[in-house]
């Protein structure tokens, strides 16, 4: 897809800091990092989220993002990562080309992805269990 800033960066045609590379995913240097190493993986294939991206290539793009965190580790030594996409425009997806955010931490004692919720009621999660189950 030519206006799809990622695709562009997998098929060379715009320029990106390159980590890594494979038949089925790309890494590079997030322009906009959290913290330094933050990198972002995507597969070469165009797909807007983890929806779209076909079965058969899931496995392959997940054992990529395996491989640049353990890069990531090997150069830059962090002592945690937070590793996951923003899947949607109300989840903060801008780029509509699933990307997974491989990010290094540096200082002990995140508080995780729980910290962006806004939590739910306990009283619930039997009837929220039950109707992703029957989905």
């Amino acid at each position: 897809m030519s206006d799809c800033i990622f695709c562009r960066i997998v098929s060379g045609a715009l320029q990106a800091h390159l980590v890594y590379e494979s038949p089925s995913a790309v890494a590079f240097l997030d322009r906009f990092p959290a913290a330094p190493g933050h990198t972002l993986v995507v597969p070469r294939i165009h797909a807007e989220t983890l929806n779209d991206l076909p079965d058969d290539a899931i496995g392959d793009f997940f054992r990529e993002v395996k491989v640049v965190t353990r890069k990531v580790t090997g150069a830059l030594h962090p002592v945690a990562f937070n590793i996951g996409w923003n899947h949607g425009a109300d989840a903060g997806q801008r780029v509509f080309h699933l990307h997974v955010h491989v990010l290094p931490r540096y200082s002990p004692g995140g508080r995780g992805v729980q910290a962006m919720g806004s939590g739910g009621d306990l009283g619930e999660l039997s009837e929220i269990a039950a109707a992703i189950r029957s989905a």
